[in-house]
């Protein structure tokens, strides 16, 4: 191009970022929702595991025949994990749905406090978007890994591995499971009404070092296992879906984080065409 081309007219669009101990989040907005509450809330629980310092072990990509909602859908409920998910369930006390992990829960987040971790959840709000929770494994289970055993080093200021989990949303599309040795995260990518990408990644401490602190497919098993049963799952739902004879039914009482998706979903849209903001995703019919 000739030398007065204006180069900063023609070039790549900025986007908004921001950072949230080592996270990086983008919006495509214009005007991005308010961020401010997000990185203070996330913080506290993210703030241990130093992520700055950690290293991607391991990444993985699945293209996923079904709407990407449906995946939202699937892991805001464990109603289908007592069923699905029997590596999950005997990793994760109360998984299944029929135990009662209230005194359990209630000694883990003394020990938990005691030891400086944040232990006192995020819940989805008004126009929230995030949510957070640390939740107890089972007695002896030090990590998500199919024998309940360590499969790495303690992450960042974590000297044990009696963490728990820390489970990390931020709508639409970005979760985290973390124990005490590694953090795994999750981001699905919509290519169509039909179809979407799932991005996983596994992270460790920047001091573990693979073939003597840790194997890859040691570290990866446990969700690679579970994370295809829901795709599995997912991709049948959508069969369903697309059927002349499907229709839509009520949620299921402990199915009430997805209800708040849907709502949340639901109202985003209408604030994108101006229409009042009403809470429907609870009807039946929906």
């Amino acid at each position: 191009m000739p030398e007065d081309f204006d180069r900063s007219a023609f070039g790549l669009h900025s986007v908004h970022i921001r950072t949230v101990e080592g996270l990086i989040f983008i919006s495509l907005a214009e005007s991005p929702p308010d961020f401010e509450q997000v990185a203070r809330e996330f913080g506290p629980y993210l703030r241990p595991y130093k992520l700055q310092k950690t290293k991607v072990a391991a990444k993985k990509r699945y293209v996923l025949k079904t709407n990407w909602k449906l995946i939202t859908e699937n892991f805001r409920e464990c109603y289908h994990c007592g069923a699905a998910h029997p590596e999950y369930c005997r990793a994760v006390i109360g998984a299944n749905l029929k135990e009662s992990t209230d005194l359990y829960q209630q000694e883990k987040q003394i020990e938990w406090s005691a030891k400086g971790l944040e232990t006192k959840g995020i819940e989805f709000k008004d126009n929230s978007f995030h949510f957070a929770i640390r939740y107890p494994l089972r007695d002896h289970v030090e990590s998500y890994s199919l024998d309940g055993k360590s499969v790495s080093l303690p992450m960042g200021d974590h000297q044990d591995y009696d963490a728990g989990v820390l489970g990390l949303v931020c709508y639409p599309n970005f979760w985290i499971d973390a124990v005490s040795d590694y953090v795994w995260t999750m981001c699905i990518t919509p290519v169509s009404a039909s179809s979407c990408t799932v991005d996983l990644s596994w992270l460790v401490d920047e001091n573990a070092v693979e073939g003597r602190d840790y194997g890859l497919d040691r570290l990866t098993e446990f969700w690679k296992i579970t994370g295809e049963q829901d795709w599995e799952l997912c991709e049948n739902n959508f069969s369903g879906i697309q059927s002349l004879h499907y229709q839509p039914g009520p949620y299921a009482p402990s199915e009430l984080d997805v209800v708040k998706f849907v709502d949340w979903y639901i109202n985003r849209l209408k604030e994108g065409i101006g229409l009042p903001v009403t809470d429907i995703a609870a009807k039946t019919d929906l």
